[in-house]
């Protein structure tokens, strides 16, 4: 009798630990590794599991429906707003068995998905409905589907695509932008995020300013900068692996070919750093731009020990 007594506290305490999983991975704290290995562990974590999110979801559509509502309504009792949400979650719970038949929908619902490039890679993927998102070398982002759907670029460079009807909410280091259907680049820079609108529109969070066609907003602290680009085609231009270059310095040049490169270039010559470079190069393969440096400028490229590569002057 003492092991049927112990069955609901077993189930409370896996409601718990399903419960702060959830939190976990909606905050994107959770270590994904860890998780998938608690819920493959034991088919009653990913039934609690399940169960939950379903709950969860539940719970934020009715809030949602019933948020105008609520807030011309006289205010409920102090004690029924000091309900837990560990209680809530748990007395739905014993109700949400059904939500185990769509327990992937539950899942994806409640986390969030992520993809990585490492250096000198490239990836595509279908985030959710209506939104595709390019991943530039050395990236991470995650996405949770929703409406709208959200999205954390967390590190490198996305092209993102949203299809007609569809919105996004980009997280960014530099604050979050709310865009429309369209096609965008967004890139981490330091503390900060700049994104280019190729198509479409959107605005920022806090400022309400609107950024439309052809415009480069730099994202910082909460503040955004705006810029016009008539020519957008060099942001873009790695999504053909490729690096376009018109009278930028070498250090410039070497610095966005190195992004793509394991073992990078280095400048020798301090004075080389102050060469003006124009022209088209893969970042695939550093060969044909140190070709054009020795050709153009009499730049020798000499692997060095630890396998870098030294510019010098010939």
């Amino acid at each position: 009798m003492s092991g049927l007594s112990e069955i609901p506290q077993r189930h409370a305490d896996l409601t718990d630990e399903a419960a702060a999983w959830l939190a976990a991975l909606d905050a994107g704290s959770a270590d994904i590794a860890a998780f998938e290995a608690w819920r493959d562990a034991d088919i009653r974590h990913a039934v609690a599991f399940v169960e939950v999110a379903g709950t969860w979801r539940d719970m934020d559509a009715l809030r949602l429906a019933n948020g105008d509502m609520q807030r011309g309504n006289v205010a409920e009792p102090i004690a029924a707003e000091r309900l837990s949400r560990r209680h809530l979650l748990r007395a739905a719970a014993s109700v949400a068995v059904v939500v185990v038949v769509g327990g992937g929908f539950a899942y994806r619902a409640a986390a969030r998905a992520s993809a990585t490039t490492a250096v000198g890679q490239r990836k595509t993927v279908a985030a959710a409905p209506g939104l595709s998102l390019d991943l530039n070398t050395d990236t991470s982002v995650s996405w949770k589907d929703g409406m709208p759907a959200r999205a954390w670029l967390e590190r490198g460079e996305i092209a993102v695509r949203l299809a007609a009807s569809h919105r996004l909410e980009l997280l960014t280091p530099g604050g979050r932008f709310l865009l429309e259907p369209g096609a965008y680049n967004a890139r981490v820079r330091g503390a900060g995020c700049e994104l280019a609108i190729l198509a479409g529109g959107g605005t920022f969070e806090g400022t309400g300013r609107r950024i439309g066609l052809g415009t480069v907003a730099l994202a910082n602290a909460g503040q955004l900068a705006l810029r016009d680009a008539p020519d957008l085609g060099p942001i873009s231009a790695w999504q053909h692996d490729t690096l376009v270059l018109n009278g930028q310095s070498l250090d410039y040049a070497v610095s966005e070919m190195n992004r793509y490169l394991p073992e990078k270039i280095v400048i020798g010559d301090p004075d080389l750093s102050r060469l003006r470079l124009g022209g088209t190069f893969a970042t695939t393969d550093p060969a044909e731009f140190l070709q054009a440096l020795r050709t153009s400028f009499g730049v020798r490229a000499t692997t060095g020990a630890n396998g870098g590569i030294v510019l010098t002057r010939i």
